[in-house]
């Protein structure tokens, strides 16, 4: 990365002036380029923790701004430490707000992983409200998303997806595109593509969809190949970016019972979201990957839109909205899978460390206030490995009436 690139990139007012300048002229294509190369690093000695099955994770990190305690917890929580797959997004490199850090690598380095980061803008500010304060500069200005494996990671590729809203011109200015960040991981036998996207916020289901679409469109491998795409997909059901749409959001809510409203919250494969079509129609399933706990949760009367309404209106939704307790709760993140087998909980145990699989879930926190350590929770599935690496014998065990004794594969 050139040094000025910065420094000419946040000092245009619109991205169509930025484009047609001279600097863009002569640097435009090596940026872009920029964009398009995954980071790959490797971990010397790096190897999975599990051997008879594979737990993955995938977790917004909100940039990366409490690391220690992030850390921490990878490394200590009783499920999570086994994980030998981590999707993240919402990864800083060489941002202020997050001591300047790569926190890709710096994760991978401390968890003995090896990693890839993919990055998907160049964050032309110091971020939003409190990170505006903070003293000290940027250094990379990079955000993106990551992948940390145990397993090696033979090639990385990056898709970047279509634009439903242009963050070059917002207030928190940025310039480049929302990625998904694939990763060819070797297993024992086989291969696993395993994937870490995160979809717009600022627009429409429908915009997500079509970013799903396109997403899906470019597997980086064949049909018959195996993947698990994890990641936050903003699966909020609802419109953002205009008060139009926030008024209209307000008028579901209004209209609906809060049971009913919550619960479509926590479920909104069920018709809000239809990128869960496409993604059927293209052979992934969620099914036995998720539970439906929520996973982030947004103050109501925190959102950029809410500032245009009338007192009045603020008032009396304050009133009609106190079943939900000043906040909504989301099912954002997800894992998903094409050609893999979920695990349930006690299904499988590891032959070596005697860990056994458990239920797909959601790790428990805060994940609104100044405790949280992001404002999203991390979720976590394991993974059937023999069901792609086509062991006779599987190396593990399965209880049975209260012992331990090897499963074979079912042909």
């Amino acid at each position: 990365m050139q040094p000025c690139w910065l420094e000419n990139l946040r000092k245009y007012k619109t991205l169509d002036v930025l484009r047609r300048s001279t600097f863009f002229a002569d640097c435009g294509e090596q940026i872009e380029q920029f964009l398009k190369t995954p980071q790959i690093a490797s971990y010397p000695g790096a190897s999975p923790r599990l051997d008879s099955f594979l737990r993955a994770a995938q977790w917004n990190i909100e940039k990366g701004k409490r690391f220690d305690a992030i850390l921490d917890r990878l490394q200590t929580d009783e499920i999570l430490k086994w994980a030998d797959v981590i999707l993240l997004n919402e990864v800083d490199h060489g941002m202020n707000r997050s001591g300047n850090r790569n926190v890709a690598h710096a994760l991978a380095e401390h968890l003995g992983m090896h990693r890839v980061f993919a990055p998907a803008h160049f964050e032309l500010t110091k971020g939003t409200d409190d990170e505006l304060l903070l003293e000290g500069e940027n250094c990379e200005s990079l955000q993106g998303n990551a992948i940390l494996s145990r397993y090696p990671i033979l090639e990385a590729r990056i898709v970047h997806l279509p634009v439903s809203f242009e963050p070059y011109e917002f207030h928190e200015k940025r310039f480049g595109w929302r990625n998904c960040l694939w990763a060819r991981l070797q297993l024992k036998k086989s291969f696993l593509w395993v994937g870490s996207v995160h979809l717009e916020l600022r627009n429409t289901p429908r915009c997500r969809t079509a970013q799903i679409r396109h997403l899906i469109e470019r597997l980086p491998g064949g049909e018959e190949e195996s993947y698990l795409l994890g990641g936050d997909l903003n699966t909020n059901s609802f419109g953002r970016g205009t008060t139009w749409r926030t008024l209209q959001s307000v008028f579901r809510l209004l209209c609906s019972s809060p049971s009913r409203a919550k619960d479509q919250l926590l479920h909104p494969e069920r018709g809000r979201e239809p990128l869960f079509d496409v993604l059927a129609r293209k052979g992934f399933i969620w099914q036995g990957f998720n539970s439906h706990q929520e996973t982030a949760r947004a103050a109501i009367y925190s959102l950029e839109e809410a500032g245009s309404f009338p007192a009045i209106l603020l008032d009396t939704l304050k009133r009609r909205l106190e079943p939900y307790e000043g906040y909504l709760c989301f099912k954002l993140d997800w894992l998903l899978g094409k050609n893999i087998q979920p695990l349930t909980g006690g299904k499988m145990k590891d032959i070596l460390t005697g860990t056994e699989s458990v239920e797909p879930a959601c790790a428990q926190g805060e994940n609104a206030g100044p405790c949280r350590l992001s404002d999203h929770l991390p979720i976590y599935a394991d993974l059937d490995i023999a069901y792609f690496d086509g062991d006779p014998i599987r190396n593990c065990q399965v209880s049975v009436a209260g012992k331990s004794v090897p499963e074979r594969k079912m042909q």
